[in-house]
């Protein structure tokens, strides 16, 4: 499916810190085929910190972080164009299978996104296609899911505009969800007020094509 979209490309797999017998499955792929590439985590450190470690391993023109449950399909990012810096993908869900907490969790994180960070996207915490140098320019923060709240604000801050693409949002084919944890939760709200400081604080002029 990938070399569909790519000729050039890298898998990287976080594993952060499974005790499920992941670790030994990877290692069977990573011998069988030179394209994945294994960043290990000590233990748990959640979401925000697998995601800084994709994207500061990656060495690819364009990065795209996939949810590892089957809920994103790869065909979708067929559709995905080169880019400048001054924009980047945005996938959104327009239906999804939230239960009625989940859903609150998400209105009140995109009102947070809105009112506090600027940040007017569908969906800021689906599949998003950006560019490697736009990552390594933002100095990530954030430890916990917030860190792509953190990525778009900066982004969008600093001029870029975001295309928006519809997304399926498959069932999950594996995993369970922890997202909504009070674990994940107590992360995030910790974040949060340090997060609009960072936002506000941003040196956003310096951020241009080169």
């Amino acid at each position: 499916m990938i070399p569909q979209i790519s000729n050039s490309f890298e898998v990287l797999v976080v594993d952060d810190g499974s005790t499920d017998g992941t670790t030994e499955i990877l290692a069977t792929l990573v011998k069988n085929n030179g394209s994945i590439k294994i960043i290990t985590h000590p233990g748990n450190l959640g979401i925000g910190m697998a995601l800084r470690s994709g994207y500061a391993a990656a060495s690819k023109e364009y990065i795209c972080a996939i949810p590892g449950d089957g809920q994103f399909d790869l065909h979708e990012l067929i559709d995905v164009k080169p880019f400048s810096r001054q924009s980047f993908y945005s996938f959104f869900r327009p239906k999804t299978d939230y239960n009625l907490y989940r859903k609150f969790l998400t209105a009140s994180n995109k009102i947070f996104n809105r009112l506090l960070l600027g940040i007017q996207l569908k969906d800021v915490n689906w599949v998003k296609v950006y560019r490697k140098d736009q990552l390594d320019f933002l100095d990530m923060r954030m430890r916990s899911s917030i860190v792509e709240s953190e990525i778009c604000a900066k982004l969008i801050k600093s001029g870029c505009h975001p295309l928006e693409i519809p997304s399926v949002y498959h069932k999950r084919v594996g995993g369970e969800a922890k997202g909504g944890t009070w674990k994940a939760l107590s992360k995030v709200m910790k974040e949060l007020l340090a997060l609009t400081w960072i936002v506000h604080t941003f040196k956003a002029d310096s951020f241009s094509e080169n």
